[in-house]
């Protein structure tokens, strides 16, 4: 099995959807410091990976995900984007999800991890500054509606614009949903599973 891991940073794929004993993932994240390129990735997945024995190998890319998308070739099993799609501005989406589309493998799965905006919401309007979690919940909200500057959060998701927007151009279908998903450590989460139908 072949995974493209976005954004990957520090987080490995979540392998519940898999019987798969040999897998090799790509992690493709701008903070890698030393990390092979996108040429020498697709070199070694089309000439040195059918001969390794291995049954986890890993290979790291620096690389932004648009530019990795556009410039390889061959397809993944599993595409996986774990709190990285809230990263991708709007006016961006439709473009992303197309790359997505020519990365994965016919029936092949795309695995998304993003805030549930439905569940800030109403964390939101549910507050109170008089709660002992108020500081708490504060940070959480406010990282998580407007994060850092240098790395923002430019779409809002919610199970409906999921299914809205993946399924648009029926490349992909919603193969399982989860509305409310523990993360890193927290419950704020919605996570998705599409499967590659066009």
């Amino acid at each position: 099995m072949l995974i493209l891991n976005l954004g990957a940073g520090k987080t490995k794929p979540i392998l519940d959807y898999t019987k798969d004993s040999f897998i090799t993932t790509v992690n493709v994240d701008t903070s890698y410091f030393s990390a092979a390129t996108p040429e020498e990735v697709e070199d070694y997945i089309e000439n040195k990976m059918p001969i390794v024995t291995e049954r986890q190998a890993e290979l790291y890319c620096n690389c932004d995900a648009f530019e990795f998308m556009e410039k390889f070739r061959p397809q993944f099993d599993r595409v996986c984007a774990y709190r990285f799609l809230e990263h991708i501005s709007f006016t961006q989406v439709l473009y992303f999800i197309y790359l997505v589309s020519t990365c994965v493998r016919h029936e092949g799965l795309v695995d998304i991890i993003v805030p549930n905006y439905e569940t800030l919401a109403k964390m939101l309007l549910e507050e109170s500054t008089k709660s002992p979690n108020f500081e708490s919940e504060n940070i959480l909200l406010t990282t998580e509606l407007l994060n850092e500057p240098s790395c923002p959060h430019a779409s809002i998701w919610t199970p409906e614009r999921a299914e809205y927007f993946w399924q648009l151009e029926k490349r992909f279908v919603v193969y399982d949903m989860f509305e409310k998903y523990q993360f890193d450590g927290r419950d704020i989460y919605m996570r998705f599973l599409l499967k590659r139908v066009y």
